[in-house]
């Protein structure tokens, strides 16, 4: 099938599998360390600083982990990342067994797996093309987005149930399990060694370079912005959907979790369209298509407070959020110079970490103005957005 196109190349299988064990783990952990801070803190507050901890991070080390993923080797890079990952784990499950953990330790590592993200990605990604070849990007962003898809929908339940019947040591371990052996598939990738032009020029002018890339590269620039753009307009909104889901459905916690595993759901069929398309398929056109249906979901769970419409609004988040990510990649990179590849991956990344900055607002305005009422200004404002970009951003069209 053109879908599992990739896989017949072996060492992007091994990168997948790779990145789908190391990633199942993460969720895992992303998710009983959320359970875990609450139930030592009994603080709403305390558990959502510990689980955004990575944000900062992430937004610091963004561009430097893509001038690391090109100034060395990458295979070093991932396994160091994946070994970093164990290591968090193990030291946790450790403190919880001699009663030593404090809410404190979880929040360092939250920062700390932050920068160890920010590092990875680059490197990870800017690998696909060298194994599968630049008509195959696409389809194995969309392979890559599906393995992800997958972990995020059973990741979390798995998290909870293994909490819930086995404690958070037992959790903690089969996290590192699930590392160990995305670390072990990590080292049958082959070494893919820097194809900077200038390797001795210093980390911070590589990562100025980044950015000036954005000047000159147009295509580039104009992706970029409707990422970051989109998400700040979208992704706070992911965050807060526990709220949303208490205050206009009166949710359970159970209907809040099904409202997540929706927007799941859409991320698997979002990487299964996006794995299929190929260079001749109009892409661009499609992203910004992505961009307006991230407006109409918003609009629905707003103007409609039933929560079946919210249900399948979720699945329309969820598609459009993993579709915008995978096929924007896979855009930057096909029109990057082999040498930015790693950075463009990166300066995509950076929307990640800027998405605190319509956090704040968005929470606020939640309080005072009402979760419908904001959810319904941000959808208009996302329409308007993504509609205005065939206009300033009418070089999509053509790719």
């Amino acid at each position: 099938m053109k879908i599992f196109e990739s896989l017949k190349f072996r060492d992007f299988r091994y990168l997948l599998f790779s990145l789908f064990f190391a990633m199942f783990g993460f969720h895992i952990q992303m998710t009983v360390r959320g359970i875990l801070v609450y139930d030592i803190t009994n603080n709403p507050l305390l558990t959502g600083i510990v689980s955004a901890g990575f944000a900062p991070s992430l937004l610091l080390f963004a561009m430097f982990g893509g001038v690391i993923g090109e100034k060395f080797e990458k295979r070093k890079i991932i396994q160091i990342t994946q070994t970093f990952n164990l290591l968090t784990s193990l030291v946790v499950a450790l403190l919880l067994f001699t009663n030593l953990l404090h809410w404190g330790h979880l929040f360092i590592i939250s920062i700390l797996q932050g920068a160890m993200f920010a590092i990875q990605v680059p490197a990870r990604q800017a690998l696909i093309p060298d194994l599968v070849g630049k008509k195959l990007v696409t389809n194995a962003i969309g392979l890559n987005a599906m393995g992800m898809g997958v972990t995020t929908l059973v990741g979390p339940a798995i998290g909870g149930y293994f909490y819930q019947y086995f404690g958070p040591v037992v959790s903690y371990l089969s996290v590192s399990i699930f590392a160990v052996i995305g670390l072990l598939l990590a080292t049958q990738i082959p070494q893919f060694f820097p194809k900077l032009s200038n390797k001795n020029t210093s980390t911070i002018t590589e990562v100025l370079n980044g950015f000036k890339y954005l000047k000159t590269n147009k295509i580039v620039r104009i992706i970029w912005i409707h990422a970051v753009v989109l998400a700040l307009c979208s992704g706070p909104f992911r965050m807060l959907i526990p709220v949303y889901a208490k205050d206009v459905f009166t949710s359970n916690p159970g209907e809040v979790g099904t409202l997540l595993a929706a927007a799941g759901i859409g991320g698997l069929i979002s990487s299964f369209i996006i794995a299929g398309l190929g260079p001749d398929d109009k892409r661009g056109l499609i992203l910004i298509i992505i961009g307006i249906l991230t407006g109409v979901g918003l609009l629905m769970i707003s103007a409609v407070p039933i929560y079946t419409i919210g249900f399948i609004a979720m699945i329309i988040m969820g598609l459009t959020e993993t579709g915008r990510w995978s096929l924007g990649q896979a855009l930057m990179m096909d029109n990057a110079d082999d040498e930015y590849r790693a950075r463009v991956v990166s300066l995509l990344m950076l929307s990640w970490g800027l998405m605190p900055l319509s956090m704040i607002p968005m929470g606020w305005a939640f309080g005072y103005f009402g979760p419908e009422i904001t959810t319904l200004f941000t959808s208009i404002v996302t329409i308007l957005f993504a509609l205005s970009s065939v206009v300033w951003g009418k070089e999509l069209l053509k790719k």
